[in-house]
């Protein structure tokens, strides 16, 4: 079988809330997160739906069927089951792995932490997709320092929130910090950024990092007012009970940074079987015309503006 691989990187453009739905926590509505590491992450089911609705906006519904499998239609009660032929998609996708996550700071704006659990599975996961990208990153890290690139200009500490940590100069860390730039277009993402990418990167211990990404997210109270302009129940103008609400939320910062791993086969039917006659012709189509802007919106909240990210499909070998 012809297969094709690759990796999906999504840098996030805006906040981005893939939600978890409730929560008997103290927010009312967190996001995702993986049982085991507590990372924040994007089920692949939610990926694969913008990946869809993306598609639908750009090429023809044969194509998007072909890449996706086309909808289940479900008869209302009664009615006779449809005898149209279902099939796969060609599309494999994966959940959205979290690889560096933003931290404010007080030594520079900010920096992208991530931890040697992290690297390992992101090196694993790159390394099935076919891609070797010639490095080996850290085992283990001293929970008071933080390896950073060997471009990096930092001072004795380093400050990230409220913790201090001794910054120490690695090679490793600069081969993965240049490797992820890389991937990412200057002219999309900004050449600002795509330049605080080859040098602001700190790898801190597993538990410094996932404590990161637990408490330094952003949460924001929403509230739904009454015509009353009050979250208490009321009457309103037409004489019915208005009840009001407050809650919150938790969102993910611009600039997280995840990767997706994706495999392709041939279409298994529709109509653009043609067009998607092997894997690689279903990535070539994917990344030329799916992905042709660089652009998906993913999660809750769009229409605040939430869930936009540059994508950047990366191949593994043929």
């Amino acid at each position: 079988m012809d297969t094709a691989k690759g990796v999906l990187f999504l840098y996030g453009q805006s906040w981005l809330r893939p939600g978890a739905g409730a929560s008997t926590g103290v927010i009312d509505l967190p996001v995702q997160r993986e049982v085991h590491t507590d990372y924040p992450m994007i089920p692949a089911s939610s990926v694969k739906g913008s990946l869809r609705e993306t598609a639908e906006g750009t090429v023809s519904q044969d194509v998007v069927d072909g890449l996706f499998g086309p909808e289940v239609y479900r008869p209302a009660a009664g009615e006779p089951r449809s005898k149209e032929r279902h099939f796969a998609g060609a599309l494999t996708v994966g959940d959205a792995k979290l690889i560096l996550f933003p931290v404010r700071s007080l030594t520079r704006s900010f920096f992208w932490v991530t931890s040697p659990l992290a690297i390992a599975r992101f090196l694993r996961d790159l390394k099935t997709v076919g891609i070797n990208p010639g490095w080996d990153g850290p085992c283990n890290v001293d929970g008071a320092r933080a390896l950073v690139p060997q471009e990096c200009k930092t001072s004795s500490r380093l400050y990230l929130e409220e913790m201090d940590f001794e910054p120490q100069k690695d090679p490793a860390v600069s081969a993965i910090a240049q490797f992820l730039a890389e991937k990412f277009d200057a002219s999309i993402i900004g050449a600002a950024f795509n330049e605080k990418l080859k040098s602001d990167i700190a790898v801190l211990s597993d538990d410094e990092f996932a404590y990161f990404v637990r408490y330094a997210t952003q949460v924001s109270a929403r509230t739904q007012l009454t015509s009353n302009k009050t979250t208490d129940k009321t009457i309103g103008p037409d004489g019915k009970i208005e009840q009001g609400n407050l809650w919150y939320e938790e969102t993910l910062p611009p600039e997280t940074v995840f990767y997706i791993p994706l495999m392709a086969s041939a279409a298994k039917g529709g109509g653009a079987q043609d067009q998607l006659s092997t894997g690689n012709a279903v990535m070539d189509k994917l990344d030329r015309e799916v992905l042709a802007n660089h652009f998906i919106q993913l999660g809750g909240n769009e229409t605040l503006g939430h869930g936009w990210c540059a994508a950047f499909l990366v191949r593994g070998d043929r």
